[in-house]
């Protein structure tokens, strides 16, 4: 049935057959034996083996390719109504074409690319192979940033307005301490307002600032009580501004808590909020700048400085040094206070705009699962599809050429015997033919011996 050979010739044989140069339905190794089995093919209907067909599946880029542009084409339809107006039918008729135009151009782009650009890639045309790549990538860029940007644009949107309410709350802290700090002058002008009333009446009783005389209403006297109803005006001020700052400073919370409530419903739409949102926003700015203004330091400054100008008291040294070290002293200490009050100039949080495409990728690090599933249906698998393409027509072409190996000039054969190594089935059926001349030389020797 079969027929011995050396084992160089099995070795050739199994190459050729690993390589795919032999089909296995026309030859076989017996490893045991080492015989090299020829297979003969049954064309007898009656007697060859029944086996149905098998059954062939389309490839996976004939059909992936389609049913992804589809899906690519859906996602930017869910995805449009968020990006354009597309309310009534010409809304609809506007996501239906930009939907359907997208997934067209994804399907011929992706389509030409796979087929024609790695085609003409691999046979060394380098620009069509470069085009066709940028191709790929630019259709799926697009398509990949205008779908998650409408994915996504809601959430972008509620979480920059409520970063807005949380910048809000920290701006207004800032400007609570501002106005509190502000209140520190109320001890200094309380002691003011109760120490000029009381040295009003003590030089109308005995003169104790003047010096002259057993009491009486004279100038200086008429001098301390004024700048007594000064200090009770100054000290109304600022006790009737810490009680307004506090009702500022609630009125504010509320504000921060509405808005949060607006931004939280879920019963009205992204417009309805920020038409309600904007209008707490200018509630906000009015009450914080009403809360700025509760304690009115400027005018704080300007009784400081008349506290420390004096009076000058005709004809009466002793009565204007007495009389201006005392206001002076307040004047000084009111100075004091107010010199902590460093003003801090912090910007105002401004209401945010719309959110657009561009914001809504400032935000992906929020989305990062929605933002990978979409790259990877619009941009990765297109570009994986095309690589491998490519690869696999490049092996192609490399399994192609015979594996010929010159050296000097002449062609290498194992054994050192020069001549072409063919790896075809015509070399392989010359050595059978060889070997089996070989055998029955040696067969016809043994029987005339």
């Amino acid at each position: 049935m079969g027929e011995t050979v050396r084992s160089f010739d099995l070795h050739a044989l199994r190459i050729f057959h690993e390589r795919g140069n032999i089909p296995a339905s026309n030859i076989c190794f017996d490893q045991h034996m080492k015989k090299v089995i020829p297979m003969k093919k049954n064309n007898d209907p009656k007697t060859a083996p029944r086996q149905l067909p098998k059954k062939k599946y389309p490839e996976l880029d004939r059909w992936a390719v389609p049913v992804l542009s589809l899906v690519s084409g859906a996602l930017l339809g869910v995805a449009t109504p968020n990006l354009i107006d597309a309310e009534g039918i010409s809304g609809i008729v506007k996501v239906g074409l930009l939907a359907g135009g997208a997934s067209i151009s994804a399907f011929c782009v992706n389509r030409i690319a796979i087929d024609k650009g790695t085609d003409l890639a691999s046979r060394g045309y380098v620009t069509a192979g470069a085009a066709s790549l940028f191709s790929v990538l630019f259709v799926g860029a697009g398509l990949f940033t205008s779908t998650l940007a409408g994915l996504t644009l809601p959430k972008v949107e509620k979480l920059r307005l409520a970063e807005h309410a949380q910048s809000y709350v920290l701006y207004i802290g800032e400007r609570n301490t501002e106005a509190a700090k502000a209140g520190r002058t109320l001890p200094v002008v309380r002691a003011i307002n109760r120490e000029l009333p009381a040295k009003a009446a003590c030089e109308i009783k005995i003169s104790c600032v003047s010096g002259r005389g057993n009491g009486g209403y004279g100038t200086v006297a008429r001098v301390l009580e004024e700048m007594a109803g000064r200090a009770g005006n100054v000290a109304e001020q600022v006790e009737t501004g810490e009680l307004t700052r506090q009702a500022k400073l609630k009125s504010l919370n509320a504000l921060v808590g509405e808005y949060q409530e607006v931004l939280d419903r879920e019963d009205s739409s992204l417009k309805e909020k920020r038409v309600k949102l904007q209008r707490i926003d200018a509630q906000i700015v009015q009450t914080v700048s009403e809360l700025d203004e509760a304690i009115p330091v400027s005018f704080l400054r300007s009784y400081a400085e008349e506290l420390s100008a004096g009076f000058v008291i005709a004809n009466n040294s002793g009565a204007t040094t007495r009389l201006n070290a005392l206001l002076g002293k307040h004047g000084q200490s009111l100075k004091t206070v107010l010199e902590t009050l460093e003003p801090r100039v912090t910007p105002r949080p401004v209401f945010p705009r719309e959110a657009g495409v561009s914001d809504t990728l400032a935000y992906i690090g929020h989305f990062i699962p929605i933002a990978m599933l979409t790259a990877v249906v619009e941009v990765i698998f297109p570009v994986c599809l095309w690589i491998y393409t490519l690869v696999s027509l490049l092996w192609g072409h490399h399994v192609a050429v015979p594996d010929r190996r010159v050296e000097d000039g002449d062609s290498a054969k194992p054994n050192g015997k020069a001549s072409n190594f063919d790896q075809s089935e015509e070399y392989l059926a010359a050595q059978a033919r060889a070997v089996k001349t070989r055998r029955s030389n040696r067969h016809r020797q043994r029987e005339d011996a």
